[in-house]
């Protein structure tokens, strides 16, 4: 285990919530909250989570001020080592009335990488109208709430990161990476600059191994890739990524993938 969740923790007791994030801490590992009621914030605020997701399932134009101010005085304290993390998974929501309406991206073969033809077959029948998934149907009531949230959490102090919540209706793995960071881009006032490093050097933090991982620099594991063009000019360039290094060995160059060296499962 690298990373324990917590989920409907304002229903369990706050002894046992308080106890798992302590054991956790103890054994160097990060609590990850649900964030989606106000009473998961704050009882994850009191208790040290290291990192909250998700920007909440309800209609509401935005969170309580005293949840607010809860994060306010987190951040401003330093307390729990200094640094509270959130990852909002915006892009699922703020997009679906215009996915629903083009939906064309779900033909894109790309998501059936190392899937078998039946899983393939039932996600595309789940997906033949989208319109309709009751797991939805809320969403065009929650949408607009999304700006004035985005920015009361970056008023807060908190840590941003860039999170998918992937698996989700629509929502398919080989994707959702740059369709949320566009958003944050083109929708949401972050620079191309924060967002990249919002997917990178930030996670690397929060979960503690930044000593090897979330910059290219020397010393630190060789994990890069690179794109073809100006991305912080052009933020939508990162669905086409031309080249992969993975621990130093090059997998894709010049947008040609190295077959020979990819598990089975991935030669398609």
């Amino acid at each position: 285990m690298d990373i324990v969740k917590l989920i409907d923790h304002d229903d369990m007791p706050r002894e046992l919530v308080e106890t798992i994030v302590q054991h956790a801490h103890k054994r160097n590992l990060k609590v990850v909250a649900h964030a989606h009621k106000p009473n998961e914030i704050r009882i994850g605020v009191e208790v040290g989570v290291d990192n909250f997701e998700h920007t909440g399932l309800t209609t509401a134009p935005g969170y309580p001020e005293d949840v607010l101010a809860a994060l306010r005085e987190r951040t401003a304290t330093g307390i729990f080592d200094g640094l509270l993390f959130w990852t909002p998974t915006v892009e699922g929501l703020y997009t679906y009335e215009e996915a629903i309406k083009n939906h064309e991206y779900l033909d894109d073969s790309c998501w059936h990488r190392g899937l078998k033809d039946d899983t393939i077959a039932d996600i595309q029948a789940s997906l033949a109208a989208p319109g309709q998934l009751s797991y939805k149907q809320l969403v065009p009531l929650r949408q607009p709430t999304l700006k004035r949230k985005i920015e009361q959490l970056r008023e807060t102090g908190v840590v941003m990161l860039v999170g998918t919540d992937v698996g989700i209706p629509m929502k398919l793995h080989c994707q959702t990476t740059w369709h949320e960071m566009a958003v944050w881009v083109d929708d949401m006032g972050f620079s191309p600059m924060e967002t990249i490093r919002a997917a990178t050097y930030w996670p690397a933090v929060m979960m503690g191994v930044e000593d090897q991982y979330g910059s290219i620099t020397e010393g630190k594991v060789a994990d890069i890739i690179a794109v073809r063009g100006d991305v912080l000019k052009y933020i939508n360039l990162l669905q086409r990524v031309d080249f992969v290094m993975k621990e130093g060995v090059v997998y894709k160059e010049n947008g040609r993938v190295n077959e020979a060296i990819l598990p089975a499962q991935l030669r398609q």
